[in-house]
């Protein structure tokens, strides 16, 4: 039943489709190919052709679904409001019942995959990146290497502010909280500093986002209704979290559930409260001084987060408001990456082309900083410095707007204490 579902709904946004290309320049596969099979339109003309039986799956199938970014910059582009993912989710439906159960995945993705189950193993595994950097190991493997090596900073006490005055649930995420912890702690403080009281429950999970889109829908499906479970004590406040990419699979349970008679229903009242941590921020009446160090700062965007929350101008705003640094707008800093979940494990060729690109523009703009709203982003921006030998740090949106917030709050002759 579930796939019939699946199937019908695909063939629904298929039939909204004009095929007006107006996705095409939209799409990041498209434009490193130029080949219609790498982009939107013509991965729905294959979907639709093995649905209505008039194609085989083996057809091309396969090698243009599996390198789709699943970015979504597709759908923001599309007059008629398709909804691509749901045609995509469908082809890879049809490739599954075609092929192994691994769907493809090899050795490296399956694990990182259990790793967003024990986060433990995960952090573990980022404090070893350099000792590992000197085994021998897959391709794969080895570029995660300078992904990992990141030391996380202690964030220090938040300045004491006035009672809190409302509340947020906070969603720490896996990768996120295992690897970049310091930038959910330095997003907590701001939150506090403002007059919020932050409930992290502690029974709440991976998103599941990795294990959907890699066609582990069980899996998915477990964990979200296990974080269902765990805000729901929270109440009706806003449920906030640093990572784009989760934000964007949280406020898309109410989908995922839309069948299911004893879910949907709280799933939709969970979706509901999703919202940005940088929205929450932004829309303060009165916003304190963040005071920079005279650096000059480039934003990466979450494509998720831009595509799919429609949250994107709120990571803009706020680096703006840093006095004494530089923000310099990129015209990419909204499209993908090249990170995509685990896109960069499983097409390391096709990600470093789509990463190099990005990094030219980045390169111009001679930056001190990139800072990034998704640990994916993170992660891959790292990766990116590393090629390109550019000097600069990558660094979580909330935790370079702690810091600024923190100089703000203290006399000029102490700000060397901050760091």
């Amino acid at each position: 039943m579930e796939l019939e579902s699946r199937f019908k709904a695909a063939l629904g946004e298929i039939d909204h489709c004009n095929k007006c290309g107006f996705c095409l320049p939209a799409c990041p596969t498209y434009r490193l190919t130029g080949s219609e099979l790498d982009s939107p339109r013509g991965r729905i003309a294959l979907v639709e052709g093995v649905l209505k039986n008039e194609i085989s799956v083996d057809r091309g199938l396969e090698a243009s679904l599996t390198y789709c970014l699943g970015c979504r910059a597709c759908e923001t582009a599309c007059p008629s409001g398709v909804q691509y993912h749901r045609v995509l989710e469908a082809g890879r439906t049809l490739l599954d019942k075609s092929r192994p159960r691994h769907r493809g995945l090899t050795f490296v993705p399956r694990t990182l995959l259990r790793l967003t189950r024990q986060p433990r193993q995960l952090r573990r595994l980022g404090r070893l990146a350099r000792r590992l950097s000197k085994w021998p190991m897959p391709r794969s493997m080895k570029n995660l290497i300078p992904m990992l090596d990141y030391q996380p900073q202690i964030v220090p006490p938040t300045p004491t502010r006035s009672e809190p005055q409302a509340a947020v649930a906070f969603f720490q995420g896996c990768v996120q909280e295992a690897l970049f912890g310091d930038a959910n702690q330095a997003c907590q403080a701001l939150l506090e500093a403002f007059g919020y009281r932050v409930d992290v429950p502690s029974q709440q999970t991976c998103c599941g986002a990795l294990a959907w889109h890699a066609g582990k829908t069980d899996q998915a499906r477990n964990m979200a209704r296990r974080n269902i479970a765990a805000f729901e004590a929270t109440g009706q406040v806003p449920l906030v979290n640093t990572a784009g990419g989760c934000g964007a699979m949280l406020s898309e349970y109410a989908e995922i559930f839309a069948e299911d008679l004893e879910w949907a229903a709280r799933a939709e009242h969970f979706s509901n409260r999703v919202q940005d941590w940088t929205g929450i921020i932004r829309d303060q009446s009165v916003l304190p001084r963040f005071v920079g160090e005279g650096s000059r700062v480039v934003l990466q965007n979450s494509c998720h987060l831009v595509n799919v929350e429609g949250g994107g101008d709120g990571p803009a705003d706020l680096a703006k408001w840093v006095e004494g640094d530089t923000f310099l707008e990129l015209k990419g800093q909204n499209q993908c990456c090249g990170s995509a979940g685990i896109y960069n494990i499983q097409h390391p060729d096709w990600s470093g082309r789509l990463l190099d690109k990005k990094m030219e523009e980045v390169s111009c703009a001679s930056p001190d900083r990139i800072v990034v709203v998704n640990p994916g982003c993170q992660l891959q921006m790292t990766w990116g410095v590393s090629r390109s030998g550019l000097s600069a740090e990558v660094e979580h949106l909330a935790r370079y707007l702690y810091r600024a917030f923190v100089r703000g709050q203290r006399e000029p002759q102490s700000l060397d204490q901050v760091e």
